[in-house]
């Protein structure tokens, strides 16, 4: 046996033992807790390398798995950026189909919102909590959105409430789009209807006009929405044309609280 330190530049090869020694013989060398250099273009060098890229290619170092960015951090790259997110479902998937023509979803972490475009119904429902990888998009009309599959997307443990922000009409603001908002006013004009989408309703509680867009596929009927009809909505917020808008998601977002008062 010889001390490791003398074989540093006398031997092409080396072993490292615990007991910090090593065998002149390569066949007498013992296996435990070992690690071993060998030789180059030896047979075990070529499987100890194939053993490596294997173990890579399936490992997420390997799968070079981006890091989950805030969705506020998310909005500020090119389109057409690869980005990884992580939320909680505030629109279950397919709510604005008609707007969109998918099975969509909205999410929503502590940064912001962001719609998540994908064609196949995963059945995702409010409060659930995911991951996901995908494309940073537009739709036609400008919408900032995230475009997947359902091969993008992992459902995470456990569930979680957001909380609806509550916020006069002529409050809305750019910070809050993509979040999930509550306002009350009184409808001020007749509905304008966007046929087959949807239709738009303007409110306004006295600080400023918001317009509710109500996609057909919510359930949510133009008939409850009357000039002078005072109306609770819950919705995404967002904007469209410089005008700030709310998105209601079924007829639970939309509530009735009476006629505009005369007095």
């Amino acid at each position: 046996m010889i001390d490791l330190n003398l074989v540093e530049t006398k031997k092409p090869y080396y072993a490292y033992k615990r007991s910090f020694q090593i065998s002149n013989s390569w066949t007498n060398m013992t296996r435990s807790r070992s690690f071993s250099f060998w030789r180059p273009g030896s047979a075990r060098t070529v499987l100890a390398i194939a053993i490596f890229v294997f173990v890579m290619a399936h490992s997420s170092f390997g799968q070079g798995k981006r890091p989950v960015i805030s969705i506020e951090d998310a909005k500020k790259l090119s389109l057409g950026t690869q980005v990884t997110i992580a939320g909680t479902v505030t629109v279950a998937s397919g709510t604005f189909k008609s707007s969109f023509d998918d099975e969509g979803i909205q999410i929503q972490d502590k940064t912001g919102g962001m719609y998540i475009t994908i064609k196949k119904d995963l059945h995702l429902t409010v409060g659930q909590r995911i991951r996901l990888s995908g494309k940073l998009t537009e739709t036609a009309l400008k919408f900032q959105i995230v475009e997947t599959d359902e091969n993008g997307i992992q459902v995470l443990s456990g569930t979680a409430r957001t909380k609806a922000i509550a916020i006069a009409t002529g409050k809305i603001n750019d910070m809050t789009i993509g979040k999930l908002i509550k306002t009350a006013g009184t409808v001020t004009k007749q509905i304008v209807e966007v046929a087959p989408y949807g239709f738009r309703v303007s409110v306004d509680d006295g600080t400023g006009e918001i317009i509710a867009y109500v996609s057909t596929s919510t359930g949510v009927s133009p008939k409850d929405f009357v000039v002078g009809q005072r109306v609770e909505l819950t919705g995404v917020a967002g904007k469209f044309n410089q005008n700030f808008q709310i998105y209601p998601r079924s007829t639970a977002d939309v509530k009735l609280l009476g006629p505009k008062s005369t007095n």
